[in-house]
């Protein structure tokens, strides 16, 4: 969204349209802000051993991945009609698994492509991308993809951020939350659809947790319920120190502005947001991310000192409420995690990519009138 305002504003007479998959959030946000939508059918392909043979023969994944096959030769098909129908002079990919069958169908249809890769290690689909897009643009320096991607087409851009979070007001969520704008406020996220495990070990330790700090805490819409019942066990004094959130969209920017200290998992996009607003970070890192992409960016912002990095299968509710409880007590290297983190900030990301997308828009229209007056 934030390379779409970035284009409306460079280029106020663009037209753009969003294809993305039928039953996905996108498809229930993007209509909202006056954005043509299209929804194709998608499929991915899991990979949950580090064996290619295992992910094959693999009962629990075999079947998905034959059903999922199908669905993306179907989305495929649907793509290259909405293609012939809008005729694009640029598709932009996003990566994920919903942009692979877009990037083949415009390749059928000689329509140039820039993808954006935001994790350290790329994704299949941009991998796949990659190799007949006109640009790549990239969240991490260039050497990280040189092994996937042609030198020539990389563009380092940084990760585009949501515009928004940068205009949150902590003390105005304190206030409306009845917390105190003296205490240290610890934020918990799980990703977009939460983390069971981050939840389990918040729960084991939520009362040490809510007798030291304020805690806000986005735990995902399938565990909120739980979450909330355990919560209604404790003492009201203790209670009223937390706020759960299954999940949120318009009031981000106001709790990230109230944090003093995040845990989060290591997805490119919440590390960017961080950095934007210099968050200091305990990253627990996905352990089955496709590629481990989180892991390799956790490490990345830890050994910056950014962000300590704790492993999923190593680390315990005693383990995690220990290091809360060391940085909120060194204020000091709290505030050097907070510059450094900033450091990996890049406001301008959005521009970048815009930037390059008009441009390879323009010579392409270019090349079209040539073409015709021939």
């Amino acid at each position: 969204m934030a390379v779409i305002k970035a284009i409306e504003r460079s280029a106020s007479d663009s037209k753009i349209v969003f294809i993305g998959s039928r039953f996905g959030i996108e498809s229930k946000i993007v209509p909202k802000i006056g954005i043509k939508y299209y929804g194709i059918s998608t499929g991915k392909f899991r990979r949950y051993h580090n064996s290619k043979i295992l992910n094959i023969i693999d009962p629990t994944t075999f079947f998905k991945n034959v059903f999922d096959f199908f669905r993306f030769l179907k989305g495929v098909f649907e793509a290259r009609t909405i293609l012939r129908h809008e005729k694009p002079d640029l598709i932009f990919a996003k990566g994920g698994y919903v942009s692979l069958p877009v990037g083949l169908a415009a390749k059928s249809q000689n329509i140039p492509i820039i993808s954006h890769e935001s994790d350290i290690i790329m994704g299949l689909a941009n991998r796949k991308i990659a190799k007949y897009a006109t640009r790549v643009c990239v969240a991490f320096p260039k050497k990280y993809y040189i092994d996937n991607v042609s030198e020539s087409k990389i563009e380092e851009t940084g990760n585009p951020i949501r515009e928004d979070i940068l205009m949150g007001n902590g003390d105005s969520l304190k206030e409306r939350l009845k917390f105190s704008k003296n205490e240290k406020t610890l934020l918990v996220l799980g990703g977009s659809q939460g983390s069971r495990f981050i939840n389990e070990l918040i729960s084991e330790k939520i009362k040490d947790i809510l007798i030291n700090w304020q805690l806000i805490w986005i735990t995902g819409e399938r565990d909120a319920g739980l979450i909330n019942y355990r919560l209604n066990e404790l003492p009201q004094s203790l209670k009223k120190r937390a706020k759960i959130y299954g999940f949120i969209t318009s009031e981000m920017a106001d709790v990230y502005g109230a944090a003093d200290l995040v845990i989060s998992r290591a997805g490119s996009n919440v590390l960017f947001e961080l950095a934007a607003l210099s968050k200091p970070a305990i990253l627990i890192p996905f352990d089955e991310s496709a590629g481990s992409h989180q892991l390799e960016n956790a490490k990345l912002f830890s050994r910056s000192g950014a962000a300590y990095l704790f492993r999923q299968s190593k680390l315990t509710a005693e383990g995690l409420f220990h290091q809360i409880d060391y940085l909120f007590k060194n204020e000091k290297e709290l505030k050097i995690m907070a510059q450094k983190m900033g450091e990996w900030a890049d406001l301008g990301a959005s521009d970048k990519v815009a930037r390059i997308i008009i441009k390879v828009a323009e010579e392409k229209i270019e090349q079209d009138r040539e073409v015709k007056k021939k």
